[in-house]
């Protein structure tokens, strides 16, 4: 086989975008096969580390404005990469291929200094960091594991009979305490990783459950469906959502926090949307991969970028930074249209949000953050609605 040789590029369609920017973003970066994952480095901010198809992961520095910087690269396994992300201090890249391995890379020295192999009876699928010793990886059979890396190569706790189908992705509290794991079985599973023990399994939903987050400051869990709801469960009412946000018209493949309240979801349509929850609301659309299905969407840690892979080759960046402060009034009605609606390029946003951005610093603008009615919770509305100063 070749040698993969990714590269950073600009298409017209970049450079464009970028002219159009008020915050310029990372340039894009350009591969020879498709990228499977990314992720972003704890706290060096813009350093983001690719997996690929062909066993190859890549660090590359990622300076907004800019060519991104390949830093390291190594292939860890001839077979595919399945996922990938940071340690939790950062200090090394972990990665999980389809031979069944998980292989730790050096972020300071760019080689593979540990490796744990046949670490599920199936291939690994998805991996989520826990705290600086812990981690959990899923599999296509539908077992989850806890890994305590201070103990040798085996598995601290092993769940193989909660899933009828393969771990699609694994979500962290921000206590470091439970775990959400979500399946293509259409259930999904809470446990509690300081004592090793399982929680609770929610409800079949009848369809795959794609993603999960968590949100509102520990009070939220969000997942992302094959059919397109958004499902909210409750804390510590994890056997049933509590509610269900419709309007994305396909598969929601994955699902990134920007801020407690706005997530951006990766849809099968092409679109990564900007979603405010609890009220739910479509902000706009932040990206677009031209009509392929958008695989995986990453936010930076200070919220200012996504990077989001598709099946075109490419890693794009999205300026987001002016979602963080959005408050959406759940008092006023939704206005059709911004779910597919583009929002403007100078990173402030459309409509509304745009006009108020211009006003003069001493008009407040600021809008209502008011708890969320039943009435919130139960919209099938589409759209976003901002409450203007004249609504106080």
């Amino acid at each position: 086989m070749a040698e993969d040789s990714d590269y950073s590029a600009s298409d017209n369609d970049d450079e464009a975008e970028n002219l159009e920017d008020k915050v310029p973003r990372p340039k894009q970066i350009k591969g020879v096969t498709d990228f499977v994952d990314i992720s972003f480095h704890p706290s060096a901010f813009y350093t983001l580390v690719t997996a690929n198809m062909n066993g190859y992961v890549r660090m590359y520095n990622c300076t907004p404005g800019k060519d991104c910087e390949q830093k390291a690269k190594v292939r860890v396994s001839k077979k595919p990469c399945r996922s990938v992300a940071f340690s939790y201090d950062g200090e090394d890249v972990i990665c999980l291929t389809k031979d069944h391995s998980m292989h730790f890379v050096s972020t300071t020295t760019g080689s593979v200094k540990r490796r744990i192999k046949e670490t599920h009876q199936a291939s690994p699928y998805c991996l989520s960091v826990i705290d600086k010793n812990l981690l959990a990886t899923g599999d296509d059979d539908g077992t989850v594991k806890v890994w305590d890396l201070r103990k040798g190569n085996g598995a601290v706790m092993t769940s193989d009979d909660k899933f009828a189908d393969y771990v699609s992705d694994i979500a962290v509290d921000a206590k470091r305490r439970l775990i959400f794991s979500v399946s293509g079985d259409g259930t999904m599973a809470t446990f509690n990783v300081r004592q090793r023990k399982f929680i609770v399994q929610s409800q079949n939903e009848e369809t795959d459950l794609l993603c999960v987050e968590v949100m509102k400051d520990n009070n939220k869990v969000v997942v992302g469906t094959a059919d397109g709801p958004i499902l909210l469960y409750n804390w510590d009412e994890f056997a049933a959502p509590s509610d269900r946000f419709p309007g994305h018209p396909g598969p929601v493949d994955c699902i990134t926090k920007v801020s407690e309240d706005v997530v951006c979801t990766a849809s099968a349509d092409g679109f990564i949307r900007a979603v405010h929850v609890l009220p739910n609301r479509f902000l706009g659309v932040v990206g677009d991969h031209h009509g392929l299905p958008v695989e995986k969407v990453r936010a930076t840690p200070d919220g200012k970028f996504l990077a989001s892979i598709s099946h075109d080759n490419l890693i794009k960046f999205w300026s987001v930074g002016h979602l963080k402060d959005v408050q959406v009034c759940p008092r006023a009605k939704a206005i059709k249209g911004n779910k597919n609606e583009k929002m403007s390029k100078s990173g402030v946003g459309h409509g509304r949000m745009e006009f108020f951005a211009d006003l003069d610093n001493d008009i407040d603008t600021s809008v209502f953050a008011s708890s969320v009615t039943s009435s919130d919770n139960d919209s099938d509305s589409d759209d976003s609605t901002f409450c203007n100063a004249n609504e106080r």
